[in-house]
């Protein structure tokens, strides 16, 4: 047994926590009623689509291209939060995806060094559209 088998022993997907929460379904919807058409203008297709009760993980994929959005309101992961991640390769693997890939707030910082980019927090009520629609646009540019 190698070093890195331990971590591929546990290959069958964990099933889902609980059902979606309110906020967590309002945002997945939201991103797919703004962000969606956005990125298929592209040539991205919805790939997957996943919430669960404090987890939104939606991926677009146009071929070995992928875009994927996530948020979070797991109570250890304070402040909540979401991000657009653009990537190249498997997006289902998280080692390879953790190193193919740069959340879009990253990319902000490389291109301009003064721009202090963050995470997306996590929007809630009717700060949602307006939260995704600002993303959308910075996806966009």
């Amino acid at each position: 047994m190698g070093i890195f088998d331990f971590f591929k022993r546990n290959k069958k997907p964990k099933p889902a926590t609980g059902k979606p929460s309110p906020e967590q379904v309002v945002f997945s919807d939201t991103v797919l009623d703004i962000i969606g058409p956005s990125v298929e203008k592209f040539g991205f297709l919805r790939h997957r689509v996943e919430v669960e009760e404090y987890f939104t993980r939606i991926i677009f994929r146009n071929g070995k291209l992928y875009i994927r959005i996530s948020g979070t309101t797991f109570p250890t992961d304070y402040p909540y939060h979401y991000n657009i991640i653009l990537g190249e390769g498997d997006s289902e693997d998280f080692y390879e995806s953790d190193w193919n890939s740069i959340a879009l707030w990253q990319l902000k910082n490389k291109i301009d060094s003064d721009a202090d980019s963050i995470e997306f927090e996590f929007p809630y009520d009717d700060n949602v559209k307006i939260s995704v629609s600002n993303a959308n646009k910075e996806l966009l540019q």
